[in-house]
């Protein structure tokens, strides 16, 4: 219910969709009668859930969500375009403030997080730019030159 009312206009689902636990979410709704999303929207799991998490006998998770079937989702060097590792990571780093976010309120919660991300992201760039990388550029960028006439 949570996916469906994120995307309430007509047109705004999207064809994937990365959670935690999509072979999960794939078994609850093929059991609700009139349920769609899992025929609509593709539901692959991690690569690490997918090798480690079930038996590959388990249907949800090695026929229905497997991340090998959606062909879509590789580029064409075979790399994954979305980083569902680095995904997981970042889920476990926002577990770790289980504990402190727990009886917050909504508006609190998200100020909470949103500073934890804003810090995190200055650690992770100040980390990357004294390893030489400079975490700004984008190559797939190109910027026009434009000229002004007055």
């Amino acid at each position: 219910d949570m996916i469906k009312k994120k995307h309430l206009v007509p047109g705004s689902m999207p064809r994937y969709v990365w959670y935690d636990n999509n072979c999960g979410l794939f078994k609850y709704c093929a059991a609700r009668t009139g349920e769609r999303l899992h025929l609509d929207v593709g539901l692959p799991v991690d690569v690490f859930h997918w090798k480690c998490k079930h038996k590959k006998t388990d249907i949800e998770c090695s026929f229905h969500c497997n991340p090998h079937l959606f062909q879509e989702l590789l580029k064409d060097d075979n790399t994954w375009f979305f980083n569902s590792s680095r995904a997981e990571q970042t889920n476990v780093w926002f577990g770790g403030y289980h504990a402190i976010v727990r009886e917050m309120g909504a508006v609190k919660y998200e100020f909470f997080l949103d500073e934890m991300i804003l810090q995190k992201n200055k650690l992770t760039r100040a980390k990357l730019e004294a390893e030489g990388c400079i975490p700004g550029y984008r190559r797939e960028l190109r910027f026009a030159s434009t000229v002004l006439s007055t």
